[in-house]
This record gives structure tokens, sequence and C-alpha cells, in this order.
């Protein structure tokens, strides 16, 4: 029995330690009062989503409202009007009357008739205000004593959701709210009499039902005000919950005696003018801004709740004790523990770590809605049960339970691992993530020259620059691990502690978390070095012959090549062709004949050759490759889209500001290149004679690309682009630029659209340049109409916003002459 029990606690150990840690956790939270506007917020929602109640047919709602203030012409009422009113409900014979009007002075016309009504009307209860700023009772109704509080409870966000029904004033006499004092005159003449049960706890039966004064932390309250006697506002509603008539059909005769008789009457303002209005749980929608309720109608609500209980047996809105409360927290608690450890633990989804974790996201998400629902079920029974705590303790249970387990199970395993690791008779290793050996086997530590894996660990502390002859395969290894997870039979050279070399193949692969995140990498090695020996040789037999196809590529391009379907430049021969739709981009460097007249031939083969080495990779990065070389200019194919074209184009030109400030730092002048591409198809192709041939393009599109690079200066760009190739761009709103002019291609009739990009622009000019795209557009249409003048006017508020923009500049002088 004993070693069961150890065996039971051993495997629940983290459910009893973590569930009543976390319960702690919640409940000294909620004791601070951070829980409060979300358990306020849950029972709002509860309320919202309450079955709609029928109206109470004992109380009729008198209410003024906008319409009925401007028949009366003025506010307060006057006290002839209000007279008139209660002479009007008084001849219906209504049970009692409740007036929640602040009536403490006089208002002309009628006081002297309404102060003999307030006399003649013994079943009129009047209002005065004790909480706060005071405010006095009618003085008739006051020595009557026919006076009750006004007063209503707002909780922190500025609604009601607790009841006043009396208060204790500095006589010790009681003093009852409007609603208690209506509800037990009421129900008085139903024979039901309030009778105490327990003094010192201030509970009272009333009929069907006991009352229990609210707590100052009761359900989900935290150190709020408890004075006077409160209860919990069970709401009917607040529209459509009670029936309603207004003032000017009451004095007009329009509401039948039988709708009065024997109800108890509640008399309010519900005009915006009067502020007489109050957020309540009704007031929080997604889908509608919030609506106040007029005072009367939680007063009828309250006085409703009162009567309802007491004839009815409508439940109360009750608390648990905050001990109860406690415990069920922590049951909560321990059912998100206890159930995160059992869906761990099932066997079908053991290793799957993303099933692991979405049917832990499954099992939270259906005991949360247990708890949402059984709480809101019990609330229809008249319960409030706290739902945000028990929730967080349900989840923080949940997520700890299972990162505790996972750790449990690495640590098992990694226990199993180690008692297999030091008997392999393989080099067994494991690496941490920056590439140092955590730990080894005695057969590793041989492999390598070392007496004992301590002495290995210790003597190596970086694999990459202490083992590996090439550091590079190092890098290559840990990108494979990165993107696969696992290697098999990698190959590579490594020093041995004498020094030697030695070939060694490993097998590795990645060691993760249960949330995926890769922890460490092991594996086992091989000793390959006999093996490896003859493909070394083949290997350099091999690199010679493709070192020397490489001097042939630098001839003819590789691509090139390709594209007439040869494997070989010894395949190629005179004549050979091919038809295709290409891009093609010619790039030069302005001015460079003033350049190059300041230098030695030299200095000119290395400036062309420096320009040139800066400008190749961004072609061929972009999936092009240059087609000859003539002179300071460059030309390109790209046979796949257009984009890569612009991208390669984009591209030389921020390596130009590079190549800029290194001549800038040896007080060279910087240079400035012009950028053309065109799109079409074009013929590829060799020509030439019996003992020299040379590759070539030929098409008009070529042409248009040369004509677009020279047009570059004349516009004061660096890129433009045709419109066959903004035509081929696949999504064009990924790059900046504006059409700039329309040009006529030599020898052609048709005109073409010209397009500047100038994405490489200093990102202060470019962000400018978009915001005036559409103004120099305009212009551009203007300057084509021959309207010379609006255009240079949308030309100069261009030139205003952009200063640097030449070509605007340009377009100016020309509508200038």
């Amino acid at each position: 029995m004993g070693s069961k029990l150890k065996t039971w606690i051993k495997q629940w150990q983290g459910v009893l330690l973590i569930a009543p840690s976390v319960t702690l956790i919640i409940l000294a939270l909620n004791a601070a009062g951070l829980f409060q506007l979300l358990e306020w917020a849950t029972l709002d929602q509860y309320f919202r989503l309450r079955p709609q109640e029928s109206p109470d047919s004992r109380i009729l709602l008198v209410t003024i409202d906008e319409t009925d203030i401007n028949q009366v012409g003025r506010w307060p009422i006057p006290d002839g009007v209000l007279a008139d009113l209660i002479t009007t409900l008084k001849a219906a014979e209504p049970r009692v009357i409740g007036l929640n009007l602040y009536r403490d002075l006089p208002v002309e016309p009628g006081h002297q008739q309404w102060v003999e009504v307030m006399q003649s009307t013994p079943n009129l209860i009047g209002v005065e205000k004790r909480v706060g700023d005071r405010v006095a009772s009618p003085p008739t109704l006051d020595a009557l004593n026919r006076v009750a509080l006004a007063d209503l409870m707002v909780d922190a966000d500025g609604k009601i959701r607790r009841g006043l029904l009396s208060i204790k004033q500095e006589n010790d006499e009681l003093q009852l709210s409007l609603a208690a004092r209506l509800a037990l005159q009421y129900l008085r003449a139903e024979e039901i009499t309030l009778e105490e049960i327990n003094a010192n706890q201030q509970r009272y039966r009333l009929g069907k039902t006991i009352f229990t004064p609210f707590q100052t932390h009761d359900g989900g309250y935290v150190d709020v005000d408890a004075g006077g006697y409160q209860i919990l506002l069970n709401y009917r509603g607040v529209s459509d919950s009670f029936d309603t008539v207004s003032l000017r059909d009451v004095l007009a005769d329009r509401v039948p005696p039988e709708k009065i008789r024997d109800r108890i009457i509640l008399i309010g303002s519900k005009a915006q003018s009067t502020n007489d209005l109050f957020f309540t749980p009704y007031d929080s929608t997604i889908f509608a801004p919030p609506r106040r309720a007029a005072a009367v109608v939680i007063h009828a609500n309250l006085t409703s709740q009162i009567i309802s209980s007491a004839i009815d047996g409508r439940p109360l809105i009750k608390v648990l004790a905050n001990p109860v409360e406690g415990v069920l927290v922590l049951c909560w608690s321990f059912l998100g523990a206890a159930g995160s450890l059992v869906w761990l633990k099932n066997k079908w989804l053991n290793p799957k770590t993303l099933l692991q974790l979405l049917a832990l996201g499954i099992y939270i998400v259906l005991a949360s809605g247990c708890s949402l629902i059984g709480t809101y079920l019990l609330f229809l029974a008249g319960w409030w049960l706290p739902v945000i705590p028990s929730l967080l303790a349900l989840t923080g249970s949940a997520f700890i339970t299972a990162d505790y387990q996972s750790r449990r199970l690495q640590q098992e395993a990694q226990q199993k691992y180690r008692r297999i690791f030091e008997n392999a008779l393989e080099g067994i290793f494991q690496t941490t993530l920056d590439g140092r050996y955590r730990s080894a086997n005695p057969a590793l530590a041989k492999i390598y020259g070392y007496k004992s894996p301590e002495e290995l660990i210790t003597s190596i502390t970086n694999i990459k620059t202490q083992l590996y002859v090439d550091p590079k395969r190092r890098d290559y290894f840990i990108q494979l691990m990165e993107q696969q997870g696992e290697v098999v039979g990698f190959e590579s050279q490594v020093y041995r502690r004498n020094g030697s070399i030695i070939w060694i193949c490993e097998h590795a692969r990645s060691v993760c978390d249960d949330q995926g995140n890769v922890l460490y990498y092991q594996g086992f090695i091989e000793d390959i070095s006999e093996r490896k020996q003859a493909q070394v040789e083949r290997e350099a037999f091999t690199r010679e012959l493709f070192q020397l196809n490489q001097s042939f590529s630098q001839f003819v391009p590789r691509q090139f090549l390709q594209l007439l379907k040869k494997d070989s430049i010894c395949d190629v021969k005179l004549g050979d062709q091919s038809q295709q739709n290409m891009s093609v981009l010619f790039a030069d460097i302005r001015n460079f004949t003033s350049l190059s007249e300041a230098m030695k031939p030299q200095e000119t083969f290395n400036f062309i050759n420096r320009y040139l080495s800066y400008m190749e990779p961004a072609i061929i990065q972009n999936q092009g490759f240059i087609d000859k070389y003539i002179g300071d200019a460059i030309m390109a194919l790209f046979s796949g889209s257009a984009d890569d074209a612009v991208k390669a184009a984009i591209d030389m030109l921020q390596h130009l500001k590079c190549y800029n400030q290194e001549r800038q730092k040896a007080g060279e002048c910087p240079i400035e290149i012009g950028i053309g591409i065109n799109t079409g198809l074009m013929m590829l192709g060799t020509v030439g004679g019996k003992t020299h041939i040379n590759s070539t393009v030929l098409s008009d599109a070529v042409n248009l690309a040369s004509r677009l690079e020279h047009l570059t200066k004349e516009y004061g760009v660096s890129l433009l682009i045709s419109h066959y190739t903004f035509d081929h761009l696949r999504d064009p709103s990924n790059y900046s630029f504006r059409i700039i002019g329309r040009v006529k291609v030599k020898g052609k009739s048709q005109t073409v659209s010209v397009f500047d990009v100038f994405d490489a622009d200093p990102p202060p000019v470019r962000q400018r340049k978009l915001k005036t795209k559409t103004m120099f557009e305009q212009a551009l249409c203007l300057y084509s109409q021959r309207e010379f003048s609006k255009a240079a006017k949308l030309f100069q508020r261009c030139l205003e916003f952009v200063p640097e923009d030449k070509t605007a500049k340009i377009y100016l002088q020309r509508c200038h002459k």
C-alpha cells in the first residue's frame, strides 16, 4: 500500500504542487482587485444573454420626456402640474405612488395646490438624497414621514449593479430607499411583512425570500463601500420591462383607470436634458453605443425585485462565501493541471508536439466552455460565481503542468541517452548550437586522438576552427540542420590531436523540446579516411577539367549556351540561333570620354574593370547574364521575367553608390550611369567567318534599349524602361515609377511610352517623388497637349516639393521656351 502511494504521489507530484500554487497566486491577485472589472463585465454579459422576462404588471411608470417638458414649457415641472398629475392618478386608486423628483423648493405656479395635494394623498412617497451632495425632501411630505431615499450605488466603472434598501440616519433611525418603501407598502396590502431572522447578521424574511446584506467582498467586488443595507440588483430589464405612460397622457386622461388601479406608480424623468440617467449592465454592447437608463427605471427594477422575490419566489442574486470561492478556484486549478497531465500522457499523442499542443488547447477551450456554461446556468438560478479566477486557474495550471511534464520527460530521455552514450562503440557526440562539444563518448575521443572524452571537450572549445580543415563545412552543416533537422552522411576533413588530417562522416539530428525549440545536436561519427583518398584524387582531376571549362565560359556566357540548347562551347557552330522573348539592359557611364582623357591607359583599364566588378554581381544575382562589354557600356540579357531586369538595374544603381564612396575616399570624383531596359522578341545566335565566330543578339528591341539608355541623360534620370517592359512586370506597384514621356525610335513610326523607375533614389527624394507623382503626370499630360503655361505651374509645384527632380526642371525649361 505504501509503495503504491509513493508511486502515485511521484506521478502526480507536479499536479499536487502546481494547482495549489497557482490558486494562491490567482486568489492574491483577485484580492488585490485585478480581476474586478473583468468579473463585472462577465456579470453584465450574463445579464444581456439572459432570456427576456415578462413585464411586471404590478408597476406602472409615469415618465417625463423632452416632449412633456416642451409642452409644459419649463423645467422643473411647476407644482401646479404635479398637483394635477397626482390628483388624476389618485382618482384611479393606485396602491402607492413614488415621486422620483426632487421637490425641496417651491416651483410656482401652483405651490399651494401642490401642498394640499401632498397632504391629502396618504399613499404618496417623496424622495431625498442623503449620500454625497444632499438634497432635502419636500417639507410637507417630510413632516408626514412620507419620504424615502433616491440614492443609487454607482460602481467604479460608472454602472449600477447594487441596490440600496436603507441607511441609518444620524439619530439611528432607519431611512428606507424609495424602492424598499414602495415595495413594503405594496406588500402590506398582501399581508406580507418583514420578519427578523438574525439581527447580528441583518437577515430578514419577506414573504418567500430571505434578504442578506451585501458585503464588501461579495462576488466580483473587492473593498467596495458596503454602507447601509445593500443587495445585488437582479435586473428584470431596462426597456419593455415595465408598463410606461407619459406625463401628457395622464394629464389628458388618455390612460385607462384599470391600468393605474391597485398598482405601484413610479414618477420620474427620462429626458436627456434632466441628466437623471445612469449606466447599467445592459449598456455594454458591441454593435451599438451604450445607452443610459433613467433612474426611475432602476428604482422600478429594485422595487420589482423585492416584490417578485416576496410574492413569486423570484431568486435574489446570491454569492458564495470567500473560503468557498477559494475552494472552487482550487478545484478548477486541479482540473486544469490534472487534465493537462492526462492529455500529455496519451500514447497516441506522444511524441507529436504540435498534436499535443493542439489537444491541450482543445481541452482548455472545452473546460473553459464548461465553466462559462455552468456559471451562466447557475446565474439563471440566482447565483453569481467567480468566473475570471476560475478560468485563469484552469488555464494557468494546464500550461504550467504541460511545461513541467515536458521538462520531466526531457530529463528522463537524457538519462536514458546517457546510458547508451557511454557504452556505444561508435563515436557519439552532442554539440551546442554555437559549436562546442557538450558531451562525447570514449570512441569519439579515440577517433580524434585524445585519451578521454573530458580531455577532448576541454581541449576543443570551438569545433569549427579547431577541428574542421574547412570551417565553411561546419557552417553548411549547421545550415542543413536548421533546414532539415537531420543530416545523414555529411563528410568533412578534420584535424586529429597530432595535427594529421582524417576524413569523417557525420550523422546527426536536432533535439528539440515540446515547443519545437532546438536544444542541441546529437549524432555519431565514422572515420572514412581510406575510402576518401581515392575520391579526393578523382575530384582533383574533375576540378581541373571544370576549371578549363570555366575559362571558356568567361568568353561565352553559360546562359547563352543554354538558350542555344548547347551543353558545351565545343558544340557551338556558326549560324546556330534561337528566338526568345527577353529583356535587354544597356548601361553606360556618363562623360566617360572626359574621364578617360585624364587617365593613363593602365588607369583606364583599372577604372573600367573596378567599375564592372561592382556591376556584374547585380546582373548575375538577378538571373541575368552579360552578353558583351562595349567599352564602358554593358549589355545584359534576362530570359526570365522583366522584373529580373528592373531589379538588376536598381541593384546596379545601389552598387554604384558603394563604388562612388570608394572613389571619394581615394580623392576621386563620383561617376553617374544611365540604364535603359526594353522587353521583346530577340534573335540569339552566332555570326562570323571560318576563323572567328562571336555570339550576338539581333532585334529592334535591342536598339530601343540602347536608345532609352541615351535618353537617361536627356531626362536627367538614372533608369528608364519602355512600356513593353512595364507591361511584362508582375506587379508594377512593387516599384517606384512614373511615366516620363513618349519617344519615337529611329526608323519606326510608332511611339514608345517611357517610364522613370526611381527606387534607387535616396529615400527622402523617392518619397517626395511618389507624393508628387500624380501632379507630375498631370503636368506631363498638359505639356503633351501644348498647354505649356498650365504645365509649367504644375512642374514648378513639383520642384517646390522635390528640388532634386531634374526631369521636372527640364520640362519646366521646355515650357518656358
